[in-house]
């Protein structure tokens, strides 16, 4: 604004300076001929009185004659300040006859003069300004017809005042532009000095603003001019809008940034130039590449090594569809298999997710071999069944009572097998498909140990088989599912009789020095290799098949105590060392 004013004022001051003096000067100008043309008409009546008088003597005009009148007029004149008068008397055909100044001989012809011309045309009186050919300088001239004599009567006087009327206007003027230029600059300089600062103000703060400081308002006081305060209120309304609207933004980018980090599958951002942009934690730390994509990015083929998903992703971005493939891909740990997700972000970006199919795959295994080892479990039994059934339908051998009893006694245990065996299922699936065991109550754990070694001593007896608990605590109230924690006992001791040796020992221990209910069985039987510890857990998993099987294991008791424990917030751990000892910790939140 200001500076708009301090090239355009100027302009404006001199344009107007100067169309006030040419107004001026032609005004004065005007007025000044007016005034000369009068004087003439007057220089010329005198002439023509002249004339007049001299015409009653009773002699003819020659030139002398009109030179005398000449001389007589412009002295007589010159008394009365009628000054730089010059008459020339010319015949009707433009020659000058007589010149107050010039010699006529030396003069051209004047008819093409216009005021000379328009007496010949037959005006009665003509004007004309014009420059002087002989006297060099602006000059008024005005002709005249003599009524009674074919003469043209010129009078002329310079135009000298109106040279120096247009100095004194241009110096004067030019004396004006200059003050009045340099009075408008000083005003304006005060005018708009606190202005200026504030304008200085506010582009230091544009200036921080530029370097992200969104706190920024333009301050104003009583002398900032009204445009400055319309700017500062609008520009601060809208920062204070830009202000909040930026942290909700950044809040929210905060939640999805940490939503996406906090993810525990990969998710990674690729361009149109198939390179990483974006990596969440999991994906940095899964493919063991932890350069930051955002600053530094990088081909998506050296996170994936797999060519065939740079062909996805330019498939996405021509379709603008998501695409859904399994592939088996290289991690820091070991090939794993993925549904790798592929979505168009934008024009130019497109999302890829990594779902981990591991545990699907490792689900589906187990589900395959569950269902494998269960019929192979039902099977063996069936079997037997119907061999001895069609053997006791057909055989005629059979004659006594004995022999068939036998058959029958093999048909029941048979049979009792198949009920363990699918009782130890259901309890399983039971277990598996609860999150949290709404069937409690409050019961003692040492008398529930009690009530299970009194069940299993016969068996006990059978084999020798010392079995020792702890004797303390001797109560300890805790607050489950009986069923379920004597479930644990039974399995665990029982495997502790059946895998030991003919005189062997089970010492059983109980603590809860926390939250948790910390139940240790013992055994000095056969134990078992590292190997087998790892799988001792899983469903029909037996470390010797034809023992178990004679033994009456179905192969699911530790898996349902592994179980429990998960249901119970806990954990089960084995320690065994080959033919000394074997040791089962149950963990229980009870």
């Amino acid at each position: 604004m200001k500076r708009r004013l301090a090239l355009w004022g100027p302009f404006v001051i001199t344009i107007t300076i100067v169309i006030f003096s040419l107004f001026s000067f032609f005004r004065v100008r005007d007025d000044f001929i007016f005034q000369t043309e009068n004087n003439l008409d007057y220089v010329y009546k005198y002439f023509e009185n002249e004339i007049e008088n001299s015409s009653h003597e009773s002699f003819t005009f020659t030139t002398t004659h009109y030179e005398e009148i000449t001389s007589k007029t412009i002295n007589a004149l010159s008394d009365i300040n009628i000054s730089d008068l010059r008459i020339t008397i010319l015949d009707m055909e433009g020659n000058v006859v007589v010149d107050s100044d010039f010699e006529p001989s030396e003069m051209n012809l004047h008819r093409s003069r216009p005021e000379v011309y328009a007496i010949i045309s037959g005006e009665k009186e003509a004007s004309a300004v014009r420059k002087s050919d002989t006297q060099g300088t602006e000059v008024l001239y005005r002709a005249y017809k003599l009524n009674e004599e074919d003469i043209i009567i010129r009078v002329s006087r310079t135009l000298d005042y109106l040279s120096y009327v247009k100095n004194s206007l241009m110096k004067y003027g030019a004396i004006a532009i200059v003050i009045s230029i340099s009075i408008f600059l000083i005003l304006l300089h005060f005018i708009f000095k606190n202005d200026h600062e504030m304008i200085k103000s506010h582009q230091n703060d544009f200036s921080k603003l530029e370097q992200g400081d969104l706190s920024i308002r333009l301050r104003e006081n009583r002398e900032t001019g009204k445009e400055l305060k319309k700017l500062s209120r609008s520009f601060n309304s809208a920062m204070e809008k830009i202000e909040q609207r930026y942290l909700d933004m950044e809040r929210n980018l905060t939640w999805l940034e940490v939503l996406v980090q906090s993810l525990e599958e990969p998710l990674v951002v690729v361009n149109s130039d198939l390179n990483v942009i974006y990596t969440n934690r999991y994906a940095r730390t899964l493919f063991n590449r932890h350069i930051d994509p955002q600053k530094n990015p990088y081909p998506f083929v050296l996170l994936t090594h797999a060519e065939v998903l740079d062909s996805l992703i330019l498939e996405v971005l021509e379709t603008k569809k998501t695409i859904r493939k399994e592939y088996t891909l290289q991690t820091a740990k070991e090939n794993t298999a993925f549904q790798v997700i592929m979505s168009p972000m934008d024009v130019d970006y497109i999302i890829v997710l990594f779902h981990d199919l591991s545990l699907e795959y490792e689900a589906r295994k187990l589900r395959s071999s569950f269902v494998a080892n269960v019929t192979h479990e039902l099977k063996t039994p069936l079997t037997s069944i119907r061999g001895f059934v069609e053997t006791l339908r057909t055989n005629k051998n059979i004659t006594t009572s004995e022999q068939a009893e036998n058959f029958l006694e093999i048909i029941d245990v048979e049979a009792e097998r198949l009920v363990r065996l699918i009782d130890d299922i259901l309890r399983l699936s039971d277990i598996e498909r609860l999150d949290v065991d709404y069937h409690i109550s409050d019961f003692d754990l040492i008398e529930l140990l009690d009530e299970c070694l009194i069940q299993l001593d016969d068996r006990a007896m059978e084999k020798q088989i010392s079995m020792i608990p702890n004797e303390e605590p001797t109560f300890l109230q805790v607050r489950a599912n009986r069923d379920r924690v004597k479930q644990v006992f039974l399995n665990l001791l029982d495997n502790a009789i059946k895998y030991n040796k003919t005189g062997g020992k089970v010492w059983i221990n109980i603590e809860k020095p926390g939250k948790y209910v910390y139940i240790t069985v013992k055994d000095n039987g056969y134990g078992f290799s590292e190997s087998a510890s790892k799988r001792i857990f899983e469903r029909f998993y037996r470390i010797d098949k034809s023992r178990s099987r004679e033994l009456g294991g179905t192969g699911l008791g530790l898996s349902i105590v592994k179980h429990i424990a998960m249901l119970y917030d806990g954990e089960v751990s084995v320690k065994s060392i080959p033919n000394k000892s074997t040791t089962f910790t149950v963990k229980l939140k009870i």
